[in-house]
């Protein structure tokens, strides 16, 4: 297993002010925290020009034989882009997994994409800084596959930690949010991450940014609401009362569900209520909405509880630390 390079890069939850990191929003806001749900990739050497990449998660294979001809045809178009943006033109073996559900909405695509970046950049001895790996990330999105994508995953990633982001799309301006480690504690003990469902959130998007370039009253206000709360976020996240946060969590997701009728269901409801009845004082649907995964912070003393009854409830509790490390290598 000589010359193996590996790789990963985690991904994000708890994203106040997510829907204002695109194209359509001039100048958004984001808050998000880093967690150790990687996404990992190993490469290894193979004879000849043919790479092959596997995803192991999807149990999905697709081989490259021509760089100059790679075709886009909805399986695993994303890390072959990578493969062409990057320019490999020798052989190799991808292998791709990731910890985070399929669908969780807490920008695994993203995270795959920069930890492919980050490893094929090892293999060829370009030195990408963080933030240029998080540019091209999107790029592979947005230009080469001609898709809607936002700009924060892609930075979470890459950067690692808590971040407040401040974006003129596509660019980025990110302000690192330090805390004592007594906090980070704090956090890791009250915040779950609850999985809900696999979702896709391509219908949502496109009514969204219909009301939005149309200029409905109401989604204007909403992203208003959303674009402070991720400021506000900044300085909760340092308070010693963590109803702070929990307020903030609640107001963002409020507006959040107005963008849309298809924010919420059933199934995100009873997840809520559960939550509200066991001693949660912030929730909060990670991503876009409308399935996917929550954010829940708990109040003191009640994070057990409030655990069981969600598994009770049919949910599943994805376990999370704070991620600061951002998208490593290493080869072996």
């Amino acid at each position: 297993m000589s010359n193996t390079t590996f790789s990963r890069a985690p991904v994000r939850i708890c994203d106040i002010g997510g829907w204002t990191d695109t194209w359509y929003c001039p100048d958004g806001a984001v808050f998000n925290i880093c967690v150790d749900l990687f996404s990992y990739v190993r490469i290894v050497p193979s004879s000849g020009k043919k790479i092959t990449i596997i995803s192991e998660n999807l149990n999905l294979q697709t081989i490259i034989d021509d760089l100059n001809n790679i075709q886009y045809d909805g399986t695993l178009d994303l890390l072959k882009s990578a493969v062409k943006r990057m320019g490999i033109k020798k052989g190799l073996n991808i292998y791709v997994r990731t910890e985070a559900p399929p669908g969780c909405g807490t920008g695994t695509s993203a995270s795959v994409a920069v930890a492919l970046i980050a490893a094929l950049a090892k293999i060829s001895d370009k030195n990408l800084k963080p933030e240029e790996i998080a540019s091209l990330a999107h790029k592979l999105e947005v230009e080469e596959l001609e898709l809607e994508s936002g700009v924060q995953d892609q930075y979470a990633a890459s950067l690692g930690g808590i971040n407040f982001m401040k974006i003129s799309y596509p660019s980025v301006e990110i302000t690192p949010i330090s805390i004592p480690g007594e906090k980070v504690y704090e956090l890791e003990s009250q915040m779950l991450l609850v999985f809900l469902n696999s979702r896709s959130s391509s219908e949502m998007h496109k009514a969204v940014i219909g009301n939005y370039k149309k200029g409905d009253t109401s989604t204007l206000k909403s992203f208003e609401i959303i674009k402070t709360c991720a400021r506000d976020m900044g300085k909760a996240i340092k308070s010693e009362d963590l109803t702070y946060m929990g307020d903030i969590m609640n107001k963002n997701w409020k507006a959040q569900k107005s963008l849309h009728s298809l924010m919420t269901n059933p199934l995100i409801e009873k997840a809520e209520k559960i939550s509200i009845r066991n001693g949660a004082i912030g929730f909060k649907l990670n991503g876009a909405g409308g399935g996917g995964s929550a954010a829940i912070l708990a109040g003191i003393g009640n994070e057990y509880k409030l655990k069981r009854k969600l598994i009770e409830g049919g949910y599943q509790i994805l376990p999370t630390k704070l991620d600061f490390s951002g998208v490593q290598t290493w080869v072996v």
